[in-house]
């Protein structure tokens, strides 16, 4: 039994453990180079009816390296038993795991032999991926892609395909590595996609370091206020709240004098506007005026006498008078934690949102501009950073810079927040804007638009801190043209796979 196992496992955990070290908290993202090719070296030993099983039990290491934390916080916010909140974890693992499972199967019935082959299955798994990003509301999370967010140079690539891009380098060089080590020839296989692999990272390298005059900038402040999750939601803790963030703004603000101080995704877990919340809501737009700031606070739309009408996930922008003048709603909500998809399965999740409420859909993202000004910003909430659609929709409308509020509360000490910082590194390259991120817990920060981390703070901190924001003009390829990969990729399979039908 274990000599028939050994064959299918050992490559298996090995390419799940090369991922996940890959990946944020480990973050050795040069070992996603290699992660794959334990997979297609496989090959030359598994029988053909061994691969798919090869692929799920593979896809399952990767997906518990992703999300293995879900277990804990379906636990603590979700008022489930150990076990339900593991099997309910296991059973979203196995969902991911399909998708690998499947690349490999397809990957079968490709020409080992062939120099393509790298390519087709590098056009396969962005496909996959791309799948992920829609398929039950999207869960795109930490992509092959992602593991290079630390890899300055490769990452520019993403100006120009977005993630999708740079997963497809790491699976075409995978792929080819398998192919030249098994036909022990390696100019057929491996040239070509070293030549481009080559000119990518010195095009990187070229963009990282080419000088054009400084842009201008502008003093931004964000407040971290540190709030826990069972803390968060409880309404005895209001006034705490309001008076601990009013204390941290009045700091900030009389410390650095920023142009614009911005709070975290519902940092004011309240009905913003309700009168039933006034006077918490009073000391915090009181705050405008008196530090002659504009500020752009993370709470709630809702209506306390009436518990049919919509609440809304809602950033709200404050005048220099503390009147709200904009505001900009979370459109793309986090499945189970703001809405219960398949009540009729999943009512038992409900405690997840016991607390908050159901929200409902924003009607689309928009830009906001910042009072007294010509300045212009997006924001994107939470878990949109993980949807590069989403700020390419932003950049459609030209801000200047891009933020991202967020509270990553619900996952503790874990690598989930590590995970999704990581995920907005990508969204300001992709851009080409700066991105500033206020999160609840941390990690809050500023990402420049190459990608460079130029601040970021520890999780579990109070802080409240100002940076100058750099102010950027124009569009990259990406937000130009999209996803152009994806449709190349579809083009070039849906021919071969044409050439080799029956006539």
């Amino acid at each position: 039994m274990q000599q028939r196992l050994f064959p299918l496992l050992a490559p298996a955990l090995l390419s799940g453990l090369l991922f996940v070290v890959s990946i944020p908290k480990f973050d050795q993202y040069y070992l996603a180079w290699l992660c794959l090719l334990p997979l297609f070296l496989a090959r030359n030993w598994l029988p053909a009816q061994s691969h798919f099983a090869l692929g799920l039990v593979t896809g399952i290491v990767w997906a518990t390296g992703r999300t293995y934390w879900i277990t804990e916080t379906l636990q603590l916010y979700g008022a489930l038993s150990l076990a339900t909140a593991a099997a309910t974890n296991a059973l979203l693992i196995l969902y991911m795991a399909l998708y690998l499972a499947c690349f490999v199967a397809v990957c079968r019935r490709l020409n080992y032999s062939s120099p393509l082959f790298a390519w087709s299955a590098a056009s396969v798994w962005i496909l996959l991926e791309w799948v992920q990003n829609w398929m039950l509301s999207g869960f795109p999370w930490q992509l092959l892609g992602y593991s290079q967010y630390l890899n300055l140079p490769f990452l520019q690539w993403a100006a120009v395909t977005g993630v999708y891009g740079l997963s497809f380098l790491i699976v075409l060089f995978n792929a080819a590595l398998a192919q030249a080590l098994s036909h022990r020839a390696f100019i057929p296989y491996l040239s070509l996609p070293l030549l481009l692999l080559v000119v990518v990272h010195l095009w990187g390298f070229y963009r990282l370091h080419d000088a054009p005059d400084p842009p201008p900038t502008l003093k931004v402040g964000v407040v971290q206020g540190n709030i826990p999750q069972d803390r968060k939601w409880k309404e005895n803790r209001l006034a705490w709240t309001a008076r601990h963030y009013a204390t941290l703004t009045r700091d900030l603000a009389a410390a650095e004098k920023p142009a614009l101080i911005i709070y975290p995704e519902t940092a004011l877990p309240l009905y913003f506007g309700d009168p039933l919340y006034a006077d918490y809501v009073d000391s915090i737009t009181a705050l405008a005026p008196k530090l002659d700031t504009p500020m752009l606070v993370g709470s709630l739309k809702g209506d306390s006498q009436n518990r049919t009408a919509p609440i809304y996930n809602r950033a709200f922008l404050l005048n220099v008078q503390g009147e709200v003048v904009d505001y900009a709603d979370k459109v793309h909500l986090v499945p189970f934690g703001e809405f219960l998809p398949f009540p009729f399965i999943f009512q038992y999740l409900g405690g997840l949102t016991e607390e908050s409420g159901i929200f409902a859909h924003g009607a689309r993202h928009k830009v906001l501009r910042l009072p007294r000004s010509d300045i212009s910003f997006g924001v994107f909430i939470c878990y949109e950073s993980i949807f590069p659609e989403i700020t390419r929709a932003l950049m459609a409308q030209d801000p200047d810079f891009l933020i991202n509020t967020t509270n990553d509360a619900w996952f503790g000490t874990t690598a989930a927040p590590h995970q999704h910082f990581a995920q907005a590194v990508l969204r300001a390259v992709e851009s080409g804007r700066a991105v500033v991120r206020a999160a609840n817990t941390g990690i809050s920060g500023l990402i420049e638009p190459s990608g460079r981390i130029a601040y970021r703070t520890p999780l579990f901190a109070t802080v409240s801190f100002a940076i100058d924001v750099p102010l950027h003009q124009g569009q990259t390829i990406y937000t130009r043209w999209g996803d152009w990969p994806l449709l190349l990729c579809a083009l070039a399979l849906t021919l071969a796979a044409a050439r080799k039908s029956p006539a």
